[in-house]
């Protein structure tokens, strides 16, 4: 029953709207599918970066104004989210490898199918890897199926459902809303991407329940496109990669099995 009301619901929301799918929604979804691309956004002031090029996904973070500020204060050494001319990804999949990087010339790698080890160190956060390289929901609406973006299964793939007008910070923007149904209840999950000069410029989710919207998220995008940057995320070759750590007597002495340069482990 709750699948037909939902049916109907989209039909009736689609029915209503007062204009279709902004065209350049297509041109989003084939950037994606190819392989090639790179997003860059803003989530509550930290700047967020995700791109895959040749087969190797990447992201990193970078923390942004006071945000940047603070951690300067608090780490005078340096930090690895406080360099300006930071260029190095903090994660990497690729060849079946994940890796995680500490440093430009330190990094600690795991082989893909040892991802779920019940051993693995809870401080190198593996079990979130995933969710590192993905792109978040509210872009994922274009991507929903990649194979780094982990979702409840009790959350449906975003449909469309209407074209509507959003004011953010005072100025009117024309959004597209899609809706993922949350299975078993009656409440949905809006994403409003929102467009300028055909370009999406933020993206806003929502939780619908009981006739009323509460919001979850917020995301400034400032780029999606279907080429990396040539040299914007820098890999040094000559980094040492050291196993992750499997709760062994090397976690408790702090001393990581060493396994090669990145050159010869990404062969």
């Amino acid at each position: 029953m709750k699948k037909i009301f939902f049916i109907l619901l989209i039909f009736t929301m689609n029915f209503s709207s007062t204009s279709a799918e902004n065209a350049k929604a297509d041109e989003y979804r084939k950037i994606f599918s190819s392989g090639n691309f790179y997003v860059e956004y803003e989530d509550k002031n930290i700047k967020k970066i995700v791109a895959e090029e040749k087969g190797m996904r990447m992201s990193r973070t970078d923390l942004i104004g006071r945000y940047r500020a603070i951690v300067s204060v608090l780490n005078p050494l340096g930090s690895l989210f406080s360099s300006d001319n930071k260029k190095y990804p903090e994660y990497i999949h690729y060849k079946q490898k994940y890796y995680r990087f500490y440093d430009d010339d330190y990094a600690i790698t795991i082989n893909e199918e040892n991802i779920d080890d019940e051993n693995l160190n809870p401080d190198e956060e593996w079990s979130a890897i995933n969710k590192f390289l993905s792109l978040p929901d509210e872009i994922a609406v274009f991507f929903w199926n990649d194979k780094y973006h982990k979702i409840s299964a009790n959350i449906s793939e975003p449909i469309f459902s209407e074209s509507l007008q959003k004011n953010l910070d005072g100025k009117i923007f024309y959004c597209d809303r899609y809706i993922s149904q949350i299975k078993n209840k009656n409440a949905f999950i809006n994403f409003d991407v929102c467009y300028e000069n055909g370009e999406i410029v933020a993206v806003q989710s929502t939780f619908f329940s009981g006739g009323k919207e509460y919001p979850i998220n917020n995301l400034r995008i400032k780029k999606i496109s279907g080429d990396v940057p040539k040299d914007l995320i820098k890999l040094n070759m000559k980094a040492n990669i050291y196993a992750a750590g499997v709760g062994d007597m090397n976690d408790l002495l702090e001393n990581p099995i060493f396994i090669g340069k990145l050159q010869d482990v990404m062969k």
